[in-house]
C-alpha cells in the first residue's frame, strides 16, 4: 500500500512529534523491523529496531527538551521518498541550548513504514545511544 503524496508529506511531522515527545514506542512504530538509520555526518548506522531503539534511548536521556521544526519537505511519491529539513533547538539536561539544522532522507516501504533514514546534522551528533 503505497502512501499518497499527502501522507508522505505528513509523515515527518508525525514522526518528529513522537520523537519530540520522547515517545520511544511511538517513534519506533514508524520503522519497519529491518530499518536502517544512518547518521551520515557521524559515519554511524543503526540496523534494526533494537539498535534504533538504543539510539533513541540515549538521545532521549541526554536532552531535557527535543524540538524538530520542519522548514522544508520534499516528496517523491513515485519512489516513496521524503526529504525534510529541520531547525532543532534542543535543550540539554544541563540547560544548554543546542541549535542544529538537520536533513533527513526517508525511504518508505510498501507497508508505509520507514525502511531507511539518512541523516545529516550540521554539528556534532547527539544521537549516540547504544
Amino acid at each position: 500500500m503505497a502512501l499518497t503524496r499527502n501522507q508522505l508529506a505528513q509523515l515527518p511531522y508525525a514522526y518528529f512529534a513522537a520523537v519530540d515527545a520522547k515517545d520511544l514506542e511511538g517513534s519506533l512504530s514508524y520503522f519497519s523491523d529491518a530499518a536502517t538509520f544512518t547518521i551520515q555526518s557521524a559515519h554511524t548506522t543503526y540496523a534494526g529496531k533494537a539498535e534504533i531503539a538504543g539510539m533513541f534511548r540515549g538521545f532521549f536521556n541526554d536532552f531535557a527538551q527535543i524540538v524538530h521544526n520542519p522548514v522544508n519537505i520534499t516528496v517523491d511519491e513515485t519512489a516513496q521518498r521524503i526529504a525534510s529539513e529541520q531547525v532543532c533547538p534542543h535543550v540539554a539536561n544541563d540547560g544548554t541550548l543546542v541549535k542544529l539544522t538537520t536533513v533527513n532522507l526517508f525511504d518508505v516501504g510498501a507497508d508505509g513504514k520507514i525502511e531507511r533514514v539518512m541523516l545529516w546534522i550540521d554539528g556534532a551528533s547527539s544521537l549516540t545511544g547504544v
